[in-house]
C-alpha cells in the first residue's frame, strides 16, 4: 500500500517537473521572438551570462591540480633564472677579487678569497659602481626581504639598493709538520696543528663606509687579526683606520689563502705585519693600467710581527710612530698585450726613530720558513772572570726599511720576487764603566718564487679558480700546481763582532749560537679541488752560515709540511 502510494507520488513529481520545464522553455522562446521583433533587434545584444553550475568535488580537485602544475612550472623557471643570475654574479665577484688582489693593495672591502688583506675598494667601487653582490638581482630585493647570496665567494645579504651589505667569509687551515733533521729533539719532530681558524665578517654602509672584523681562534687563543673601518670618499682618497696589514711586503700583503707555499719566505722576517694605525690610499687608472698608492701612520711593530705580539696585545709598546708608504703599478693591465697584462712592480718604505731599553728592546727574532728561531739579539750577560757585564742589545735610533717588489703572471706561469733592506740603529752597554757600544746594522733579504699549473689553469696573484673543479661523478680534477722558491736572509757582519776596545762578548748577537745567514729552498705541490678547497704539500731545506761553536755552521734544517685548507 505504501509502496503504491510512493510510486504514485513519484509519478506526480515527474509530471509536475516535466510540465514546469515545458512552460519555461515556451516562455524563453516567446521572449526571444519578441526581442527579434523589437526595433533594436538590428543591434546585437549581449545575452546575460548563464548561471554557472556549482562544480563538484572532483572538478575542484582537478582545477587545483592544474593550478599546482602551473605554479610548479613558474617556480622551476624562477629557480633557473636565479641560478643563472647567481653564477653571473659569482663570476663578476671573482673577477673583481682578482683585480683587487692583483694590485696587492690593502683593502677595507673583502674579496671572495677570502683574504683577508685590507685594501682600497675594488675597481668597480672606485668608479662609483656598487659592490658585485649589489648587482645580484637587486630588483627582486625588498626592504622586508633583503637580497641573499651564497656562493664560492662567501655568504651575504644586502638592502634593496645594495648600499648596505653584510658579508661572511672564513678560512680554516689544518697543518702537519714533520721535521727530518738533528735540530729538533726526539718526540717533537711530528705534529698536527690548527694553523688558522678565522670567521670573517665584513660589510658596507651607504655604499661608502666599509668595515672588517677578522678574529682567529687557532693555537688555543683568540687574536683579532683585522678590525677596521674605511671611508671611500674618492677613488684617489680612501681613509682606513683600525688594525690591518701595514702596506709593505708583497707576499705578506697577498691574502693568506692565496700564498702558493704553506709559509712565507725569509724576506717576511724583515717585513711588518698587522698594526694599529691610519692610512690614506687610492688608485689612479690611466690609459693602459693602474697606479696605486698607500701612506700610513702606525704604532709600529718589530720585524715580522703584529701588534698582538706586544707584551700587552694591541697596545703600543713605545711613543714613537712608524711612517709607511708604498706605490705599486700595473702598467699594461688594460691593454691588449696579453703577455704583459700580468706584470706589476712597486716599492715600499718605512721609517721610525725609536729608542728601546734592556727590558723593552724593540728588536726582533727571525724564523726560518718552518717557523723555528734561527737568530735573536743577545740578552743581558753576567760577569764571568774576565768577561765584563753586558746588557741586552736594544734599538737605539733610526729603523728604515726599503723593499722593491714585482710579480708577473702569464697563462700557467707565475713569478713573484721581492728584496728587503733594513737599517737598524742598536746599542748595548758593556762592562761596569758605563761604556755603551752603538752601531748601525744593515740586514737584508730576498726571494724568488715561481709557479706553474700542470692542468693549464691561469696563474694569478689572487685565488686560483680551476677550469674543471672536482665534482663527484663528473669529469675534472681541479687544478694542480707546482711551486718552487729560493730565499735568503743575511745579517750584517758587525752584528757578531766585539767592540774595538777589546771588551769580550760585546757583540750584538752571539756568533756561537746565532747564524749569520739562512738560505732556504722550498718546493711544493698544490691541489685546488675547487677555488675553496685545497691540499698542499711542501718540502724545505734550510742551510745556515755560522750559528755553532767555534764559527762552525749550524746543521741544515729539513722539514715536510702539509695543509688542508677551506677558504671562502
Amino acid at each position: 500500500m505504501n509502496y503504491a502510494r510512493g510510486r504514485h507520488g513519484a509519478r506526480e513529481y515527474f509530471w509536475f517537473a516535466l510540465a514546469l520545464i515545458i512552460l519555461l522553455v515556451g516562455s524563453a522562446a516567446r521572449a526571444a521572438d519578441a526581442d527579434d521583433a523589437s526595433p533594436s533587434a538590428a543591434t546585437p545584444q549581449k545575452a546575460p551570462p548563464a548561471k554557472r553550475k556549482k562544480p563538484t568535488v572532483d572538478e575542484l580537485e582537478q582545477r587545483i591540480r592544474v593550478l599546482e602544475e602551473k605554479l610548479d612550472e613558474q617556480q622551476r623557471a624562477t629557480a633557473a633564472a636565479l641560478q643563472s643570475a647567481q653564477r653571473a654574479a659569482t663570476a663578476a665577484q671573482e673577477s673583481a677579487a682578482a683585480a683587487q688582489q692583483a694590485a696587492a693593495v690593502p683593502a677595507p672591502v673583502v674579496t671572495p678569497s677570502p683574504s683577508p688583506v685590507p685594501s682600497p675598494p675594488r675597481t668597480a667601487q672606485q668608479q662609483g659602481r656598487p659592490h658585485p653582490v649589489t648587482e645580484q638581482q637587486a630588483g627582486s630585493a625588498t626592504e622586508s626581504k633583503p637580497q641573499i647570496f651564497a656562493g664560492p665567494g662567501g655568504f651575504s645579504f644586502q638592502s634593496i639598493d645594495g648600499a648596505d651589505q653584510i658579508r661572511f667569509h672564513g678560512e680554516f687551515d689544518f697543518d702537519g709538520r714533520f721535521y727530518n733533521d738533528d735540530l729538533t729533539p726526539n718526540g717533537s719532530r711530528s705534529t698536527w696543528l690548527l694553523r688558522r681558524a678565522r670567521p670573517i665578517i665584513e660589510g658596507t654602509f651607504g655604499n661608502m663606509f666599509d668595515f672588517r672584523f677578522n678574529p682567529d681562534f687557532a693555537g688555543g687563543k683568540t687574536v683579532i687579526q683585522d678590525a677596521f673601518v674605511a671611508a671611500r670618499f674618492n677613488p684617489l682618497f680612501v681613509v682606513t683606520a683600525g688594525k690591518f696589514k701595514e702596506p709593505f711586503g708583497l707576499e705578506r700583503l697577498q691574502l693568506s689563502p692565496n700564498n702558493r707555499l704553506i709559509e712565507l719566505g725569509l724576506p717576511s722576517d724583515l717585513v711588518p705585519n698587522r698594526d694599529l694605525g691610519l692610512q690614506v690610499s687610492g688608485t689612479y687608472a690611466f690609459a693602459s693600467g693602474t697606479l696605486t698608492y698607500q701612506v700610513g701612520w702606525f704604532n709600529g711593530v718589530s720585524d715580522g710581527t703584529s701588534t698582538d705580539a706586544n707584551a700587552t696585545p694591541d697596545v703600543d709598546n713605545n711613543d714613537d710612530k712608524d711612517w709607511v708608504a708604498r706605490i705599486f703599478a700595473q702598467p699594461f693591465k688594460t691593454t691588449d698585450l696579453a703577455a704583459l697584462k700580468g706584470l706589476g712592480a712597486g716599492v715600499a718604505v718605512s721609517y721610525v726613530n725609536q729608542v728601546g731599553s734592556t727590558t723593552n728592546t724593540l728588536l726582533p727574532t727571525y724564523k726560518t720558513e718552518t717557523q723555528r728561531n734561527f737568530f735573536t739579539y743577545d740578552a743581558a750577560r753576567d760577569a764571568k772572570g774576565a768577561i765584563p757585564v753586558a746588557g741586552a742589545t736594544y734599538a737605539d735610533g733610526i729603523r728604515m726599511r726599503v723593499s722593491p717588489q714585482a710579480y708577473y703572471f702569464y697563462k700557467s706561469f707565475g713569478l713573484l720576487t721581492e728584496y728587503v733592506h733594513e737599517r737598524q740603529d742598536v746599542a748595548r752597554s758593556v762592562g761596569t764603566g758605563g761604556f755603551v757600544r752603538r752601531a748601525t746594522l744593515k740586514p737584508d733579504s730576498w726571494q724568488l718564487l715561481t709557479t706553474y699549473s700542470l692542468t693549464g689553469d691561469d696563474a694569478t696573484f689572487g685565488t686560483v679558480t680551476p677550469k674543471r673543479p672536482y665534482v663527484t661523478g663528473q669529469p675534472g680534477w681541479g687544478a694542480v700546481e707546482l711551486a718552487a722558491r729560493i730565499s735568503e736572509l743575511k745579517l750584517d757582519p758587525r752584528t757578531f763582532t766585539n767592540a774595538s776596545n777589546g771588551a769580550g762578548n760585546s757583540w750584538f748577537a752571539d756568533p756561537n749560537t746565532q747564524a749569520s745567514k739562512a738560505t732556504a729552498w722550498t718546493v711544493g705541490l698544490n691541489w685546488y679541488l675547487t677555488q675553496n678547497v685545497g691540499w698542499y704539500l711542501d718540502y724545505t731545506v734550510t742551510h745556515f752560515d755560522g750559528g755553532a761553536l767555534g764559527g762552525a755552521d749550524r746543521s741544515d734544517e729539513k722539514a715536510f709540511f702539509t695543509r688542508f685548507q677551506v677558504a671562502f
